[in-house]
């Protein structure tokens, strides 16, 4: 978790950097969101990784497969077919998603180096340890 602190040092926060400080706030936060999410879909994925396994050990055995509350018969190669299907969507997903917090790591970088550069060791942007 990380935090924003503004020391009272005689240091005047003009309107624009204040700005900036809940810019850096609300980004933070939406950054925590989106590891979540991150890891969320990395769990997806192994989990997706093991049903691969899963249907290469059936050997031509017919598969059950949950789609809501029916379970539906699967041979192999259906099977095979939906799993790399879904593979290929979570991977779509994750590169987005790493794309979005690659650029929200920029521009709160952006921010973090003005907000140090005026304020130095005023304030504090740095992560807490619980």
């Amino acid at each position: 978790k990380m935090s924003v602190t503004v020391t009272k040092k005689d240091v005047n926060v003009e309107r624009a950097d204040q700005m900036k400080i809940n810019q850096f706030s609300r980004l933070n936060m939406k950054l925590t969101e989106l590891l979540e999410d991150k890891k969320k879909k990395q769990e997806e994925l192994d989990a997706l990784e093991d049903a691969e396994l899963a249907i290469e050990e059936t050997m031509g055995e017919g598969l059950k497969l949950f789609m809501g509350e029916v379970m539906v018969d699967l041979d192999e190669e259906q099977a095979a077919k939906y799993q790399e299907r879904l593979m290929e969507e979570k991977k779509n997903e994750m590169d987005e998603l790493e794309e979005t917090i690659e650029d929200l790591e920029s521009t709160m970088k952006e921010l973090k180096t003005y907000l140090y550069a005026k304020f130095g060791s005023a304030i504090n942007l740095d992560q807490d340890n619980p």
